[in-house]
C-alpha cells in the first residue's frame, strides 16, 4: 500500500499556505472532485503567474484568488495570514512594493477566466437515455436521479486540445470482456487482502475529504519540501499538475455522460449476486471512465516529466488509486484502464502545450496560452487515446 498517511494529515510546506487553505475550503464545503480541481487549479495558476513577475507575490496571489473564488467568506480569512507571513519574511521594500501589483494582475486574469469557464453554469437536468441493461441507473446509497455535475462536460479546459480527446466506447453489454470484468469485481470482493481493503478505503476520499486532486497536491508538496525547487519552478509544477487534473476530470465526465455505463452494484445484483455489497459507497454518476483513474493518470504523467527522480513512485501511486476502485467494488477493470490512459493523454497535451520540447522551462505563459482555445483546437483532429476495442 503506497498511500499510507491519512490524506487530511499530510504535511504542508510553509510556502504553500494558499494550497493548505484551499484544501480546508474543499473539505468544509464538501466539494466534489470537479469543483475541488477547479479551485486548486485557479489558485495554483494565480500563484505561478504572479511568481513569473515577482516571486514574492505568489503567496499573496493565492490568498487573493481564494478571496475572490470564495466570496461568501471574509477575504481577511485568506489574505491576512499570508500578508503576515510575507511581512515576517523580512523582504526588501522594493519586493513588497512590487508584490501586490504582480499578485493583483495574476488574480485579475484568473478571475476573468473563471467568469468564462462555464464552471458556474446553471445546473440543468440532463435527458438520460432510456434504461436498459448496461446503462446507468440510480445506485445505493444515494439513489440520485441525476449525475453529479451534469454540466461539467462543457467546462472550459485549461489546456487547449484536451476537449478533443476521446477514448473508444466501453465494452458492449453482455460481451465477453464486459462479463469477465464484472465477474472480476465480484470475485475480488470475496478475496480482498487487508492491504487492498486499506488502500480502497484510503483512496475512497468521500464527501468532506480533500478529494483525489487534493491528495496529489499534498503528495507533491511533501516531495517538494524534501527536494526544493526554485520558487518559480515550484509554483509552475503545482499549476501544471492542477491544470492537467482539472482537464482530465472534465474529459472523464464528458465520457461518462456520453456512454452512461452502469455501475457494478447494478450489474452484479441483477446478473450474478443479488446480495452484492461494494466495500465503498457507489458515487452517483455513470462508471466509464473512472474519475480517480483519469485524475491520477494525469497527475502521474505530469509529475513523471517534471519530477522524474520520483517517476516510479508517481506511476505506482496512480496505479494504486486506479485499482482501489476495483477493490472498492465500484468500477470494473475497463473503467480504470481506459481512465488511466485518458488521463495520461490529457497530461501529454498540457505538457506539449506549456512545456514544449526544446523550449526553456516556464517560457510559455499559462494564462495567455490557456485563453487561446480556438486556433489550437481547430488545428487538432479528433483523437483517440486508446487502442480500438479487441474483438469480443
Amino acid at each position: 500500500m503506497l498511500l499510507t498517511a491519512a490524506p487530511n494529515a499530510l504535511p504542508a510546506a510553509p510556502s504553500d499556505l494558499a494550497h493548505t487553505a484551499a484544501a480546508a475550503a474543499v473539505r468544509a464545503r464538501q466539494y466534489n472532485p470537479l469543483r475541488a480541481s477547479r479551485l486548486y487549479a485557479s489558485v495554483a495558476v494565480a500563484q505561478s503567474s504572479a511568481a513569473e513577475q515577482q516571486q514574492q507575490s505568489a503567496g499573496l496571489a493565492g490568498a487573493l484568488a481564494l478571496g475572490w473564488l470564495l466570496p461568501q467568506e471574509s477575504a481577511a480569512r485568506w489574505v491576512a495570514p499570508l500578508l503576515t507571513k510575507q511581512a515576517a519574511g523580512g523582504m526588501a521594500d522594493a519586493h513588497v512594493d512590487q508584490s501586490p501589483a504582480a499578485a493583483l494582475s495574476a488574480v485579475a486574469a484568473v478571475a476573468e477566466r473563471a467568469l468564462q469557464d462555464r464552471g458556474d453554469s446553471r445546473r440543468r437536468p440532463l435527458a438520460k437515455p432510456a434504461w436498459q441493461p448496461g446503462l446507468w441507473a440510480r445506485t445505493p446509497p444515494l439513489f440520485a436521479e441525476q449525475p453529479t455535475e451534469p454540466q461539467a462536460p462543457n467546462w472550459r479546459p485549461w489546456c487547449p486540445g484536451t476537449e478533443l480527446l476521446e477514448p473508444p466506447p466501453p465494452p458492449a453489454y453482455g460481451s465477453a470482456r464486459w462479463r469477465a470484468n464484472m465477474a472480476e469485481v465480484l470475485e475480488v470482493s470475496h478475496r480482498l487482502t487487508a492491504e487492498q481493503r486499506q488502500a480502497a478505503e484510503r483512496w475512497n476520499l468521500d464527501v468532506g475529504s480533500v478529494t483525489p486532486p487534493g491528495v496529489w497536491n499534498m503528495l507533491v508538496r511533501e516531495h517538494l519540501s524534501q527536494h526544493p525547487q526554485p520558487p518559480a519552478r515550484h509554483y509552475r509544477i503545482l499549476a501544471l499538475l492542477n491544470m492537467a487534473m482539472h482537464d482530465a476530470l472534465v474529459a472523464g465526465w464528458r465520457v461518462k455522460l456520453t456512454h452512461w455505463t452502469e455501475r457494478p452494484v447494478t450489474a452484479i445484483r441483477r446478473e450474478l449476486d443479488r446480495d452484492f455489497e461494494p466495500l465503498v459507497p457507489t458515487p452517483p454518476f455513470p462508471g466509464y471512465v473512472s474519475g480517480h483513474s483519469v485524475a491520477s493518470g494525469a497527475a502521474a504523467a505530469v509529475l513523471s516529466r517534471l519530477l522524474p527522480e520520483a517517476a516510479p513512485r508517481w506511476q505506482a501511486l496512480a496505479l494504486e488509486a486506479s485499482e482501489s476502485r476495483l477493490w472498492g467494488g465500484i468500477h470494473p477493470r475497463f473503467d480504470n484502464e481506459e481512465g488511466l490512459v485518458l488521463g495520461r493523454r490529457v497530461a501529454e497535451v498540457c505538457l506539449d502545450r506549456f512545456e514544449p520540447p526544446g523550449a526553456p522551462f516556464g517560457s510559455v505563459p499559462l494564462l495567455k496560452e490557456s485563453a487561446d482555445t480556438r486556433p489550437y483546437s481547430a488545428a487538432l483532429p479528433r483523437m483517440r487515446v486508446w487502442r480500438e476495442p479487441a474483438p469480443e
